[in-house]
C-alpha cells in the first residue's frame, strides 16, 4: 500500500521535472485533481512548456512555471523600523494594502518594491523526480516537506499512473471521469499501448478498475 499523509497538509505543490514524460503529467493532474475533491489547495509546476500532444489532458491549462511564481511580496527596502502594522480592507470593492508607519515617521512610497515571492507549500510532491538537482531555483525548497514520487514507491508498478491510482484506492481519495481519463491516457501511453515488459496482472486491474 502507497502511503502518503496528506491530513496535515492545505497547501500542496506538486513539481515536475523539464520535459517531463506524459505519465508523469498525466499523474499530476489526476492526483491534483483528487486532492481538490478533497479541499486542498493545489498546484503544478513545470519548468518547460507544455506539449501539443499534452493538451488532450484535463486541466493542463492549470499547469504554471516555477513556484515561485504563485505569490506577489511588497517590500519597502530600508523602510522596515519605520513600519507600526500592516493591514488591508476591500471595503471599496478592490484590495488596499494599509501600511501605517510608527509615530513621527514617514514612509517613502517611491522605494516600494513589488517582487515575485516563493510560494510557501505545506507538502511538495516531486513527481517522476529522482533527484532535486533535476530542477533548479530549489533554494525555496529547503526546509519544507518533499515527497519524491516515483518508481521507487512500487517497483513493480508499470507505470506512473499505475502508482497513482493505488495511492488515490488505498487512501480512498475522490475519484471522477476527468482524473479516470487522465490514469487511463496516462497508463496506455507509459505502457507503450500495454505493451512494456513491466505490464503484469496488476496493470491490467488498474486499467478495469479506472
Amino acid at each position: 500500500m502507497i502511503k502518503i499523509d496528506f491530513s496535515q497538509s492545505n497547501g500542496i505543490a506538486i513539481l515536475l521535472p523539464p520535459a517531463p514524460s506524459f505519465d508523469s503529467v498525466a499523474s499530476a493532474l489526476a492526483l491534483k485533481l483528487s486532492l481538490e475533491l478533497s479541499n486542498k489547495q493545489v498546484s503544478i509546476h513545470c519548468p518547460s512548456p507544455m506539449t501539443v500532444d499534452l493538451n488532450r489532458l484535463v486541466g493542463i491549462n492549470t499547469i504554471s512555471g516555477s513556484a515561485g511564481d504563485r505569490n506577489l511580496v511588497i517590500t519597502f527596502p530600508g523602510q522596515t523600523d519605520l513600519v507600526d502594522k500592516v493591514s488591508y480592507n476591500m471595503d471599496t470593492g478592490e484590495l488596499q494594502l494599509v501600511v501605517v508607519p510608527k509615530p513621527d515617521c514617514v514612509i517613502d512610497p517611491s522605494k516600494l518594491k513589488i517582487v515575485s515571492g516563493t510560494a510557501v507549500s505545506d507538502l511538495n510532491i516531486l513527481m517522476g523526480i529522482t533527484d532535486l538537482a533535476e530542477l533548479t531555483g530549489t533554494e525555496s525548497l529547503v526546509n519544507q516537506k518533499l515527497v519524491y514520487f516515483n518508481h521507487s514507491l512500487d517497483q513493480g508498478a508499470s507505470s506512473l499512473s499505475e502508482i497513482t491510482t493505488e495511492l488515490i484506492k488505498s487512501q480512498n481519495l475522490p475519484i471522477n471521469s476527468d482524473i479516470a481519463t487522465n490514469l487511463m491516457q496516462g497508463l496506455t501511453k507509459g505502457t507503450f499501448g500495454f505493451t512494456s515488459n513491466k505490464v503484469s496482472k496488476n496493470t491490467f486491474d488498474t486499467a478495469s478498475w479506472l
